[in-house]
Parts: structure tokens; C-alpha cells; sequence
């Protein structure tokens, strides 16, 4: 799963103890107002080795008037043990193989890393192609995509987004395919596009790629560039497929005009752009940044929900909640009973009553909502 979640909720002060994994979400300020008498975004058992006695950290916040508080609560997942006990659970989930995705990460790695180098580099065209080949072969048989995705941090987030993105957009593909809106070849084409769509940025100046303020008018006109900039490179390479070419040079249309570099309509839009376009913005969104913290897959999937005929394609949106779940993995989400669990795989055909993982003690437990008669009372992730 691409990363350890959390979720917002307000305890009684007397019951801050008992979560020392946990951070509050506000500082604590001093009556004037001029000083943090207890910070924020610090996990409360760190705070309370300081004190030679936990007690005063409740004392303190009681003398305030304090008698609630709001904290934030990680859900931390281990993800071999979630798929240990999601295979005892249901043995029809599947995931991408893990050394398909190392075998890409490495190639990848290479890729970026050598075209930052070098003024012009051809990219092995060869080794594209093995590596597409095996990614698409996986998703045939991949049921829960989300599990397959990545999680990287900041030094690494353009490599891994090209992995991660290219794995959701065969994905999509394959889901146009099995509901007969595409070919089946149009998955490794989807594939082999998401890993090449963003090899232009390592042509951008790194001040600006890096940039953790928003960019000028000149600076954007200079990131923008980046599609140009991969087309020119997988040209130069020798790369002709005309549907990964025009896929890369326009996932950054979108579905009303607004988009760039030709301001295409509907389905002006090739569809191989209009499937990068989603894969694209999911993964971003749920990735850590300079300039951004990452948002739950959640929040993520309800903008692209939201964005539905203004900048996405309706129909892959329709695709996308059938392939997804309407509660995408990563989830936390609050259940009929009261227990907090987080989802660990969608129910093919019952996008209402996911798999879930609920964390008992130091393990963690997967149970079918389904089959348990329960539901789920509300999403309460972080944003």
C-alpha cells in the first residue's frame, strides 16, 4: 500500500495516554498566546519523556480548561503481513509480483538518472519494451492495484510516479478492455506511456522542478515544457508508436479545454492521454511533494469523482470506481459497529462492503464486510 494513513478524532484529555503513537493537530498555547506550552505534530509519547511524570501533561491541559482534544491517529500497516492475511482471507487477491516492480524501479532509476546527465539520451528502447511487457503481463492478472503501488519520498517521487502511474494506467486500460471500450494492446501501450510521460522533467532546471513555492508565469511556461520535452526524448529514441507518443503529449488536456499544450475537447483527447490524465493526478495526489503533503487515496479519488466531465473523462471515471471501489485501499474508515479499520481490498461486485484490515494489538486481523453483515458508517481519513 503506498502509505501508512491516519485519521482525526477527539478523545477525553484522560485518554491521551493511551495512544502515544498519535500527534495532536493543534499547539497547545499559553494563555497569552505567546508561546506552544504543548506542540503539535509531535507523537505524545515523544512529549511525555520530558515530563518525569505523564500525568502533568493532563494536568496542565486540565488547568486550561482543556477537557477535549483533537489528535491525529496513524494506522500503521504492515503491508506483508496485510497480504499474508488478506491470501488466507480471499486467495483470488493478487498484486504485481514484487521483483517485476524492483526489476522497473532499477530500470527507471537508470532512466532518469542518465537523461539528467547527458544533453541528449537515447532511451533503450529494448529494455522498455521487456520491462512494459512484464508490467502488463502482471496486470492481467492483478485484482487490487493499489496494493501494487509504490511508496516513495521526496528524492525519488518522479522515478516512482513513472512506475506508479504506469501500473495504474494499464490498469484503467485493462478495465476498457475487459468492458470492451479498447483492445487489449492498448494495456502495454498504457504501460509503456506512463513510464516514459514525465522523462522531459529531467530537462527542467531543478530549482524549478524542486521549486516549494508556487511557480511564475515564466517558471510554469518552463514546466509546462516537460510534454514536449518527453515526446522529443522517446523520439529521438526511436520510439514510434503513434498511440504512446500522442498519449504523452496530451495527459495534460483535460476532458472541458482547460488543459495544455492544444486545449483539446472531449474526445479530442487521445484516450491514452485521457487514461494518463486520471492515473496521473490519483498518484500526485496521494504522493508527497516539496511543495505538498500527500492526501488519502480517498481524497484523491473523490476530486477525480468530482472533476467527472469538467476534467476527466466520464467513462474512465466509471471505470475507475469499478476498479478501485468507492472506498479505495488505504482507506480508514469508521464501521457499523463503532471500530476504526482501514480497507485492504475492494469485493468485486460489492463496491459498499470492502475487505478490511482492523488492527488487534501489535497484529492486525482481515475480515469481509460482507460476510460479517457489517457496513461501513463513514470515511475518516486525515486531509
Amino acid at each position: 500500500m503506498k502509505a501508512s494513513p491516519s485519521y482525526k478524532t477527539k478523545i477525553d484529555i484522560n485518554q491521551l495516554l493511551e495512544h502515544p503513537k498519535a500527534c495532536l493537530v493543534h499547539d497547545i498555547l499559553s494563555n497569552t498566546g505567546t508561546s506552544v506550552l504543548v506542540p503539535s505534530r509531535i507523537p505524545i509519547g515523544k512529549l511525555l519523556e520530558g515530563l518525569d511524570k505523564p500525568q502533568k501533561l493532563i494536568d496542565t491541559l486540565d488547568r486550561m480548561g482543556i477537557r477535549n482534544i483533537e489528535i491525529e491517529i496513524p494506522q500503521e500497516i504492515d503491508d506483508e503481513e496485510l497480504m499474508a492475511r488478506l491470501k488466507e482471507l480471499d486467495p483470488s487477491v493478487t498484486v504485481i509480483d514484487n521483483e517485476v516492480t524492483k526489476n522497473a524501479q532499477a530500470v527507471i532509476e537508470t532512466l532518469f538518472n542518465q537523461a539528467s546527465l547527458e544533453e541528449k539520451f537515447n532511451i533503450p528502447v529494448d529494455v522498455i519494451n521487456d520491462i512494459s511487457n512484464g508490467i502488463s503481463s502482471e496486470i492481467m492478472k492483478t485484482s487490487q492495484i493499489v496494493l501494487s503501488m509504490v511508496r516513495g519520498d521526496l528524492d525519488s517521487y518522479t522515478k516512482d510516479h513513472a512506475l506508479n502511474v504506469s501500473m495504474l494506467a494499464g490498469y484503467i486500460a485493462k478495465k476498457l478492455a475487459d468492458a470492451q471500450k479498447t483492445t487489449e494492446a492498448m494495456i502495454d501501450k498504457a504501460v509503456q506511456a506512463g513510464l516514459l510521460f514525465d522523462i522531459g522533467k529531467t530537462a527542467i532546471p531543478k530549482d524549478i522542478l524542486y521549486k516549494e513555492g508556487r511557480l511564475d508565469s515564466q517558471e510554469t511556461v518552463i514546466m509546462r515544457n516537460h510534454v514536449n520535452e518527453s515526446v522529443s526524448i522517446c523520439k529521438a529514441s526511436g520510439i514510434r508508436d503513434t498511440d504512446v507518443l500522442e498519449g504523452i503529449a496530451t495527459h495534460h488536456e483535460r476532458y472541458d479545454g482547460s488543459g495544455y499544450d492544444r486545449g483539446l475537447v472531449g474526445t479530442q483527447i487521445p484516450l491514452l492521454g485521457r487514461i494518463l490524465a486520471v492515473a496521473d493526478t490519483f498518484d500526485a495526489m496521494t504522493s508527497s511533494r516539496v511543495y505538498k503533503s500527500a492526501v488519502s487515496s480517498k481524497i484523491s479519488f473523490n476530486f477525480i469523482m468530482s472533476a467527472n466531465e469538467t476534467e476527466f473523462d466520464p467513462d474512465i471515471c466509471k471505470i475507475f470506481i469499478a476498479g478501485m471501489g468507492i472506498y479505495p485501499p488505504g482507506t480508514i474508515v469508521q464501521l457499523s459497529d463503532g471500530r476504526v479499520a482501514t480497507v485492504a481490498a475492494m469485493n468485486t461486485g460489492n463496491l459498499l462492503q470492502p475487505k478490511v484490515a482492523l488492527k488487534e494489538g501489535d497484529s492486525q486481523r482481515v475480515i469481509d464486510l460482507a460476510a460479517e453483515k457489517l457496513f461501513i458508517r463513514s470515511a475518516m481519513d486525515s486531509d
